[in-house]
């Protein structure tokens, strides 16, 4: 296998590009994880690309059972890959592991795998949470999740511990397991455990998403949280913090699970030395009214699973906790504005006055660039005032020191006690800018969703109107939320059969160089290369992928939500949207196609049909010339002129034969006179099969003699007949009745001349190149000797409505199978050697494969070199090749 060497090139320092394969690229859990990525890879001056592996239709999360993948992009143009949980296969780690990819796990194993693995504190973050049910009284509390996830497995063991250390037993029916990680299967959990009366006082559930719906279920049920359970959640979701009573929860830091991942893949890249588990130390405790808790939502960060009764430091802690946590906010603002916070709530305590109207309006802007999460602000505010009350200890241990002045001038004006109040406004203005920075956070992402929705609506619309091209040159894409795209879309390889290779096919946006890249051709592996990403962003390559239908793939510049509940982000819906626009339009180009297709083919039967009715017509009135016996009725004059042969056949002289059809009717046998009516009546209301009707005649001396009468009608401009056209001929005695019971039967109309046979075998042929599953074959039918009628009609027999035959010369025909598939084939191939006999010679001439230069024309020259060479087949060596 070949070792990787791109990262060699980078090992001095140069700008990298790191993919990072995830799933989904949405939601609080992986938005989290590229958040702190990203950070830190653009403040270092690299590229970050984000590929999604799984499907964009997705109809629900599917976690931990993972669906259908499809090709992971970009794997040869990226410096280094961070894989998140089960965004690739085992076997897939393992081959790029053994390939010498610089690899980093987030949430992933695989046997004899050796990459370095970044977790979150779970067992800290869950040992938190049982000391703090246990504060509460809880002696008997329940475990919800689904163990299938290697992180949802090392929480319940980490639960386990946390109860032996308290002393107590855990029961088996304690553990209620869920289906998956969602809402749906945690609610479904506590209706039942409602139903059959719980035996736990509180529940720590895996992920926020499942205790949400456990307290759902629970509340469905008429059970109250928490008086009659408390729980508590994992992920620190903000659809946690919008249930109520609001969900406490454990904060496993997610987004420095991804700053840690990007230090070491880069680390790694550069030829470092990087190994073994890197697990953060560090997670916070948010509690809120779920647990018990009444005093508000509260933040303890957790180091090591110690959450200790005194924060040192309250204001980091909540900053830690509530700043910074999304895409977009570059890294270290967190500390300036904790520097700014500072400052101010120190110099309201020494002067008492209040702050500079600008240094409020900074730290406003300062704190909505943040981008503050959930329930922000009502733990800010007893975080600064904790803040306060350390500056003042700080003074006055300064004041109390050995040497200091003691003096009342030398102490700050806000220390002195008249002076609390003017403290006391000056912070309440602080707080102000805070808030002020805040709910300008929620508005704001209040104002981004409600774009989302107008840009989902615009592009559905734009979607559906587009044509081909303008689907690839994406315009029906919202430029203002967009900072690149580029679309690639797969094609065969024409160098490799059975291999896919992309094309990019649309490009726009700011990427210099970006829109040569159109019309190139590059392997799943090169795509996006560098020219088609974002410099400055986060780049997010999605599948364009809907059901079973697989373009290609989508690379979109911009940013992703990280307090979304759900993964199912914009770039989804667009991914599945532009692959059902690209389905629709392809199935309309191709009923073009088809349309236009069967326009020219009907075009082609029209002009045939009239060429065959012409034919048959002189054909008739050829048969009719060389026959002395003729006749012919002008039908709108009610006259008939018969030939001097016509006389001698009747025995009379051609003068004293009358001009009207009563002339022939009434020589008719009376016994045949009705069938002979008929006949004529059948040609004068407008039948196109030609008059042959055989009938007793009388002729001179009163004898009746056994004669054929065949006639073809012509029809005037308005396709009324106008003449009938006809011959009387003898037969002999001993043939009267059983003609065409013998050799050298005629098929009549059932066979379609051998231009049409051609047309429609051509049809078949190019309609099995182009359709799955499409089938046809030809069979040559050669017989020993000019076939009887009888045999013909056992032939057609075992043909269906949509199959026609043609002649080969007097002893064979050929037969189009139209539309059958290969055991369909066979075994009416089968059939038919089986009733024609096995004298009979019936062979497979055609075949259904694609390739090659095949045509109809060919096809029926087999066909006559069988008949020819007039060899039988056995009816059980028959086999088809379609």
């Amino acid at each position: 296998m070949s070792t990787w060497t791109r990262g060699a090139r980078n090992a001095t320092g140069s700008p990298l590009t790191i993919g990072v394969l995830l799933p989904v690229v949405g939601g609080y859990y992986f938005g989290r994880i590229l958040a702190g990525m990203t950070r830190v890879l653009r403040a270092e001056g690299h590229r970050v690309v984000a590929v999604q592996t799984y499907p964009a239709d997705l109809d629900r999360d599917e976690f931990p059972v993972a669906p259908f993948r499809r090709a992971a992009p970009g794997v040869g143009a990226f410096d280094g890959l961070v894989v998140v949980t089960t965004a690739l296969g085992e076997a897939d780690l393992r081959r790029l592991g053994a390939a010498g990819v610089p690899l980093v796990g987030l949430g992933v194993s695989a046997d004899g795998l050796d990459v370095p693995v970044v977790a979150p504190d779970n067992v800290g973050g869950v040992r938190a949470a049982v000391d703090h049910l246990v504060d509460h009284g809880h002696r008997r509390i329940g475990f919800l999740g689904n163990t299938g996830q290697s992180d949802i497995a090392e929480r319940y063991d980490a639960f386990r511990d946390a109860l032996a250390h308290h002393g107590l037993e855990h029961a088996p029916e304690q553990f209620y397991r869920t289906r998956d990680n969602q809402e749906s299967s945690a609610e479904l959990v506590a209706r039942r455990l409602a139903e059959q009366g719980i035996t736990t006082t509180a529940t720590l559930a895996a992920t926020d998403r499942n205790a949400v719906g456990f307290l759902r279920g629970l509340q469905l049920a008429g059970l109250e949280v928490p008086a009659v359970q408390a729980v508590v959640g994992f992920d620190n979701s903000d659809s946690g913090a919008r249930t109520w009573p609001r969900l406490t929860s454990i904060d496993p830091m997610h987004d420095l699970v991804g700053e840690r991942a990007a230090e070491l893949v880069v680390a790694r890249v550069r030829g470092q030395d990087v190994d073994g588990d890197h697990r953060l130390d560090v997670s916070a405790l948010v509690t809120r009214e779920s647990c018990g808790c009444a005093r508000g939502t509260r933040s303890t960060v957790v180091v090591d699973g110690e959450a200790g009764p005194d924060e040192p430091d309250p204001l980091a802690a909540v900053a830690r906790v509530v700043l910074a946590r999304t895409d977009g906010v570059r890294r270290g603002a967190s500390e300036t504005w904790l520097s700014t916070v500072r400052q101010l709530v120190e110099a309201c305590v020494v002067t008492g006055q209040h702050p500079p109207a600008s240094a409020l309006r900074a730290l406003g802007d300062r704190t909505a660039a943040l981008r503050p999460g959930a329930g922000a602000l009502e733990q800010l505010v007893p975080a600064l005032h904790a803040e306060c009350r350390r500056v003042r200890g700080r003074l006055a241990a300064r004041a109390a020191a050995p040497g200091a002045d003691t003096a009342a001038s030398s102490r700050p004006r806000g220390m002195e006690p008249e002076a609390a109040d003017d403290v006391e406004e000056a912070l309440s203005l602080v707080v102000a800018a805070l808030a002020r920075g805040c709910g300008h956070g929620d508005l704001a992402r209040a104002g981004r969703l409600e774009q989302d929705l107008v840009d989902q609506n615009a592009v559905d619309l734009e979607l559906m109107r587009s044509d081909g091209e303008a689907l690839r040159r994406l315009d029906w894409m919202p430029r203002t939320r967009t900072s690149v795209a580029a679309l690639a879309l797969w094609e065969d390889d024409p160098d490799r059969p059975g291999e896919r290779v992309l094309r990019v096919v649309g490009a726009r946006g700011q990427h210099p160089g970006g829109e040569a890249l159109v019309g190139q051709v590059m392997t799943a592996d090169q795509f996006p290369p560098a020219a088609l990403t974002d410099p400055r962003s986060l780049t997010v390559v999605v599948p364009v992928a809907f059901g079973r239908s697989d373009r290609g793939f989508l690379a979109v510049g911009g940013l992703v939500d990280t307090r979304a509940t759900s993964t199912r982000a914009r770039y989804n819906h667009w991914a599945a949207m532009l692959a059902v626009a690209l389905d629709a339009e392809e199935a309309l180009t191709s009923l073009r196609a088809q349309r236009r297709e069967l326009a020219e083919a009907a075009e082609r039967e029209r002009a045939l049909a009239v060429d065959v009715a012409a034919g048959e017509e002189r054909a008739a009135l050829v048969s009719i010339a060389s026959h002395d016996g003729t006749w012919d009725w002008d039908v709108d004059a009610g006259t008939v002129r018969y030939s001097p042969a016509w006389a001698a056949l009747v025995g009379t002289d051609r003068a004293a034969l009358g001009d009207d059809p009563h002339e022939w009717f009434s020589r008719v046998h009376p016994d045949d006179l009705q069938r002979v009516h008929a006949a004529v009546a059948a040609q004068l209301s407008g039948s196109r099969e030609p008059l042959d009707v055989e009938h007793r005649l009388r002729v001179a001396g009163g004898a009746w003699v056994p004669v054929r009468c065949r006639a073809v009608t012509v029809h005037d401009a308005g396709d009324r007949p106008a003449r009938l056209v006809g011959a009387m001929a003898r037969v002999a005695d001993d043939a009267a009745g059983e003609r065409g019971a013998g050799p050298g039967a005629d098929l009549g109309g059932r066979t379609v001349p051998r231009e049409l046979f051609v047309d429609r075998a051509d049809r078949a042929i190019r309609r099995g190149r182009r359709v799955a599953g499409y089938g046809w074959q030809v069979l040559a039918v050669g017989f020993p000797a000019p076939p009887a009628a009888r045999a013909l009609d056992r032939l057609l027999g075992e043909i269906g409505e949509d199959d026609c035959v043609t002649r080969l010369g007097p002893r064979g025909v050929a037969v189009l199978l139209d539309g059958h598939d290969p055991a369909s084939a066979r075994r009416r191939a089968a059939r038919v050697g089986a009733v024609l006999g096995a004298e009979v010679v019936v062979e497979p001439v055609g075949t259904g494969e694609p390739a090659g230069g095949l045509d109809a024309g060919v096809v029926l020259r087999r066909a006559e070199d069988v008949v020819r060479r007039g060899t039988a087949l056995p009816v059980g060596r028959i086999a088809l090749d379609v």
